[in-house]
């Protein structure tokens, strides 16, 4: 083969690896390959033949000439050759051959033209055709394997007069494959230029040439869209060239009855709502429940297009007159928006418009919010930060204290309406929802209590909620409707009964979806199936030959191609700009397109594609649903999506100078999806900030990285670009590392790679600090990847401090010693540790840090606590410590730090065995932890409220504690220094399995040997746990801590690992080496005041038996 070289029989007039036509002696195409598919003899034998498509089918190709150039179409591709034609061609006079050559081609044409499929080349006896393009049908696979079986009937009875006439028989071989292309422009002779994408030609051609004479072989991409409607037999699996696994083929074998349909969609309005009455009488109840002031929760949970919004419009309708709305939706294009859906429910509460200038907005808020906040000192300052308008509450507040209170400032908005009149909180499509909105969501279910409110949240079944309700939880599933349902709604659409068999086929189809019945209805008429004369309804083909599309999304995309040329040119750009638009800024794309906007956007009105976002609203469209505005989407070629993007990027910049952290995720979310990388990199990094300033650390997270693959992408492929961008792309590589080491990097970004590329970077360009910043994160991140690197990676945490100080960067190299601080004691290098805690303590009261009480200073107090807490055995001192700094937490307003220190008091009095104190710590920590959404707090706090309510005999429900400290297990790097508490908890509540992962995960991380000392004290404990086979292991595990604890000097550690020791010996039935261990570990846990440890040791002394389980405490 001329085009990829792989060896061809001379009998194949395709290349069986890539489609190329071979034509006879024909010339390796020029480089880059653009084969020319036929030679001229064949190309006029195509041009004689094309003459005989009939002209209904000519007309429509004619229809569409200039309207599908430049898109993306999915298209199903048809091989077909006869074989052992070369041997046949031996036998007879070359112009007999020419003219059976002609017969059999006018054959194959002909049944491919029937099914209105278009032959695109021919080569001797071989041809391609494409079904789909540029018709389009939403079942052009149907079609394509129905020509494919005509074409072999046919084939069968001419080889019946064949045979009788000149002895032979003429045998073809078929292949079929579904795909994309890029579809060209269809010439006047009606041949269609196209582009493929990927394998859509060579897999079909491969399969020609691998089916056995007589056979068609379809791929598994076609016969999924084709399923049911034919027998098949799966055959091969085959070596393809170009794919990596095996590819499986399907024989086709014969028609047979349509046996399902798959069907999944989004409800549109103004048919009528059947099928829903018990579900509408459920929310009624529920609303009722409300006003006698019950609150409720209600979840409608549905597939696309089962009738959530619906639902929830007809609830609406309902009560429209005596409630109070705050209504919000997620999307896809707003999923990484902080506390979108809450900013688009309370622009429509306070009735704010895009019009509105930020003074105005700021008028509005405070007219409605002054009823219930007279000075505008509550609420006001923190709904008015959500939504960027006014001003802003004081910087000086924590980021976690400004989340928490903008959580207080609308859930008291809310409860003040409620007192007036009840109130219906909606938020739609959770399934899309953002992360601080999730948290949100939780809190007030989990937390609403007393108010007149009924929450109603809608979303898929594979999003699965996580909140705890403290009220009434309704969950409302919505199920297939009945065959009489689905019915009515294909007569509303219809505007009246449609032939029974025809309704029957529809209702077989639809498989009870309200929107899929409702799409499959509108395509037969817009197709011409169906006509309506004088109110009847008649069918203008047989019945058997009306094939019911087999998806949505086919049913989407076939409409869309009936659209008409502006039509569809409007719903695609409309696409780009996302599920909700504005007419204006539509026409402005549209531009010099000479398409009539209004016009357009009436007649798509019209047809239900798209739709006013309300009756009174001029501006504002919506899809109907957001699959039809994906199918549109992704019928843009990729270019012309990229450049569509930047257009609007720049649009709405222009628009507004107006920062908000919704219209700069906007910008990022546009341009990131351009090829104006610079202005894509700028504005994630302020989407970014935006995000981490609210606080949003993993929305933050996430930005940060798309700002990093942006960016590296340019440098990566040799870009030009100037040391401006060089340094973005810095900036973004530098907060991404830094967002790691303090959170959890995305699973997606290996962030070491990052950090040593920042640091390439920071070179070239002469950027001390940012070098010194790479050396750090590298360094902390290499610490907490595995236990083997820790010492890679303190070195280079030493090079980045000593860079520092070197540099003559003071500020820099007093925050890089937090991180050597940290690192040494990670390490077990306790003094050292203190000296350079001390030495930063000096320098943060130097700077005025303590004064002002800043994050950094209270951060420099946690680290000197856990100083005393892991590094040291004074607890009574940890304890008075803690308590100073909790303190003035509470003085600042510290949420974060006072949370933190609550966290070490319950850890240090649950280890001194006061149960009820921890208890009352733990509580007060897990309480603030949840609300700011502080993982790290959680999970330790969460362990000793559990561990302490059971220690002091309370009824507790363990999964209240469960999920949030499993959930914590993600931040691995840190988990060691908790994980023997921790799994000390987990298994007095027989979570085994659980305190295993914990004990495994922590020891695989823990780099360090104070780490590696707390994490092998754990897992020494679950293997005790596990029995006998396990203890060896068990006892090589205390007795490594053992000699951790000696080397470190830590009396208390060594007190445990003497702990678990005699443990074993009490299990081994040996009471020499139990005295030996119990006793010595009772004394030192004693004289520490560590009397949980304490007393455990003195009940195992006092065992004569070995007792059940592991702690026992409960016999």
């Amino acid at each position: 083969c001329p085009s990829c070289g792989s060896p061809v029989r001379s009998e194949f007039h395709f290349c069986p690896e890539c489609g190329f036509a071979l034509a006879p002696a024909a010339a390796p195409p020029p480089e880059p390959p653009q084969p020319t598919f036929s030679a001229e003899a064949w190309e006029n034998r195509l041009d004689r033949l094309s003459r005989h498509i009939p002209n209904d089918l000519a007309q429509k190709i004619r229809g569409i000439q200039g309207t599908i150039a430049g898109e993306r179409k999915l298209v199903t591709v048809l091989f077909c050759d006869l074989v052992g034609s070369t041997a046949i061609a031996e036998r007879m006079d070359p112009e007999e051959y020419r003219d059976l050559l002609d017969q059999y081609l006018e054959l194959a044409f002909h049944q491919i033209y029937r099914f209105e499929g278009i032959v695109n080349q021919l080569a001797g006896d071989g041809m391609m055709a494409l079904f789909g393009a540029p018709v389009a049908h939403e079942d052009a696979p149907y079609r394509a394997v129905r020509a494919a079986g005509e074409i072999q009937h046919a084939l069968t009875e001419f080889n019946g007069r064949l045979r009788a006439r000149r002895g032979v028989e003429l045998d073809a071989r078929i292949g079929i494959h579904t795909g994309p292309v890029v579809v060209g422009t269809v010439g006047n002779d009606l041949k269609m230029d196209y582009t493929a994408i990927g394998d859509t030609t060579n897999l079909a051609a491969r399969l020609q040439s691998l089916a056995a004479p007589g056979a068609i072989l379809a791929s598994e991409a076609t016969i999924r869209l084709v399923r049911g409607f034919f027998q098949v037999r799966a055959v091969g699996p085959f070596e393809v060239r170009g794919k990596s696994e095996p590819v499986t083929a399907y024989e086709i074998l014969g028609r047979s009855e349509i046996t399902t349909a798959l069907g999944v969609a989004e409800a549109r309005g103004l048919t009528p709502l059947v099928g829903r009455q018990q579900e509408v009488l459920q929310l009624a109840d529920c609303f009722a429940r409300v006003r006698d002031g019950s609150p409720q929760v209600v979840t409608i949970v549905g597939d696309a297009g089962s009738g959530k919004s619906r639902l929830i419009f007809e609830c609406k309708q309902s009560l429209a007159s005596e409630v109070a709305f705050f209504e919000g939706r997620c999307s896809a294009l707003k999923q990484k928006v902080p506390y979108a859906p809450f900013a688009v429910m309370l622009r429509q509460y306070f009735a704010i418009t895009s019009a509105d200038p930020p003074a105005r907005a700021a008028e509005k808020i405070a007219d409605k919010v002054r009823p219930f906040d007279p000075r505008l000192d509550e609420m006001y300052p923190f709904l008015s930060r959500l939504l960027a308008v006014g001003s802003a509450p004081g910087t000086d507040l924590p980021a976690d204290e400004i989340k928490r209170e903008t959580f207080h400032a609308l859930a008291r908005l809310v409860g003040c309406v409620s007192e007036q009149t009840p109130v219906v909180l909606i938020i739609e499509d959770l399934h899309w929802i953002d992360d601080p909105s999730r948290e949100m969501i939780e809190l007030a279910v989990s937390q609403l209590s007393k108010a007149r409110v009924m929450m109603i949240f809608s979303h898929r079944p594979d999003f699965h909620a996580t909140w705890r309700s403290q009220v009434a939880l309704t969950q409302l599933s919505l199920r297939p409707l009945s065959d009489e349902h689905t019915r009515a709604i294909v007569r509303s659409v219809a505007a009246g009964p449609l032939p029974a068999d025809l309704e029957k086929r529809i209702l077989t189809k639809a498989e009870g979806s309200p929107f899929f019945a409702e799409e499959i209805t509108r395509a037969l008429f817009e197709e011409g199936y169906v006509t309506v004369d004088n109110g009847q309804a008649t069918l203008t083909r047989p019945i058997e030959e009306v094939l019911i599309p087999g998806t949505v999304r086919e049913v989407i995309a076939a409409r869309l191609d009936r659209l008409g040329a502006q039509g569809k040119r409007v719903v695609q750009i409309a696409s780009v700009l996302g599920r909700q638009f504005h007419s204006n800024q539509l026409a402005r794309l549209i531009g010099n397109d000479s398409i009539d906007v209004p016009a357009a956007l009436a007649s798509l009105e019209a047809r239900g594609i798209l739709h006013r976002k309300n009756l009174l609203s001029d501006d504002e469209y919506r899809f109907g649903e957001s699959l039809t505005q994906e199918v549109a989407y992704d019928g843009l070629l990729h270019k012309e999506r990229r450049q569509i993007h930047e257009r609007i990027g720049l649009l709405l910049e222009a628009e507004s100078e107006d920062g908000n952290s919704e219209r700069v995720a906007l910008l990022a979310h546009h341009f990131v999806r351009s090829d104006n990388r610079r202005k894509a990199l700028e504005k994630l990094l302020d989407a970014a900030r935006y995000a981490e300033h609210l606080p949003s650390y993993r929305t933050a997270t996430d930005f940060y990285r798309q700002a990093w693959e942006v960016g590296y992408a340019s440098l990566a492929e040799g870009a030009e670009v100037d040391d401006d961008f060089r340094r973005l792309v810095l900036g973004a590589a530098l907060d991404l590392c830094r967002m790691a080491v303090i959170y959890v990097a995305p699973d997606s970004v290996d962030v070491e790679s990052v950090a040593r590329i920042g640091s390439d970077l920071a070179e070239a360009l002469g950027d001390v600090q940012s070098l010194a910043g790479f050396r750090t994160y590298h360094g902390m991140i290499v610490t907490s990847d595995s236990r083997e690197r820790f010492a890679e990676g303190l070195a280079l945490v030493e090079s980045g401090h000593a860079l520092a100080e070197k540099s003559e960067l003071p500020e820099v190299a007093l925050s890089i010693s937090r991180a050597l601080a940290f690192s040494y004691l990670f390490d077990g290098q306790i003094e050292r540790a203190r000296r350079i805690t001390l030495r930063v303590t000096r320098g943060l009261d130097a700077a005025g840090h303590r004064e002002r009480l800043t994050d950094l200073y209270f951060g420099t107090l946690w680290m000197q606590n856990s100083m005393l807490l892991y590094g040291g055995d004074d607890f009574p001192a940890a304890i008075a410590d803690a308590l100073a700094a909790h303190e003035l937490a509470v003085r600042a307003g510290n949420r974060t730090s006072r949370s933190g220190m609550a966290a070490v008091l319950a850890h240090l009095h649950f280890m001194c065995g006061d149960y009820s104190e921890a208890r009352r710590w733990a509580d007060e920590s897990l309480e603030i932890a949840e609300v700011i959404g502080n993982v790290a707090t959680i999970r330790i706090a969460a362990s000793i409220a559990l561990g302490s309510r059971r220690e002091l005999g309370e009824s507790v429900t363990a999964e209240r504690y469960l999920k949030p400290l499993e959930d914590g297990f993600a931040m691995a790097s840190n988990l060691a220094l908790y994980v023997r508490v921790i799994v000390d908890v987990l298994l007095s509540v027989g979570e085994i399995t659980l305190a295993e992962r914990a004990a495994r995960l922590a020891y695989e991380r823990a780099g360090g040997r104070l780490r590696d000392m707390l994490a092998r004290q754990a897992l020494g404990e679950v293997l005790t746990y596990l029995g006998k086979e396990q203890h060896a292991e068990a006892a090589r595990c205390f007795a490594e801590v053992a000699e951790l604890a000696k080397a470190i000097g830590l009396r208390s550690m060594a007190a445990h690992a003497r702990l678990g020791l005699g443990r074993l010996a009490v299990l081994a039935g040996d009471r020499d080496a139990r005295e030996i261990h119990l006793v010595e570990a009772r004394s030192v846990f004693a004289e520490l005041g560590l009397r949980r440890y304490a007393e455990r040791a003195e009940r195992w002394l006092a065992d004569a038996e070995p007792p059940v389980g592991f702690l026992a405490e409960s016999a």
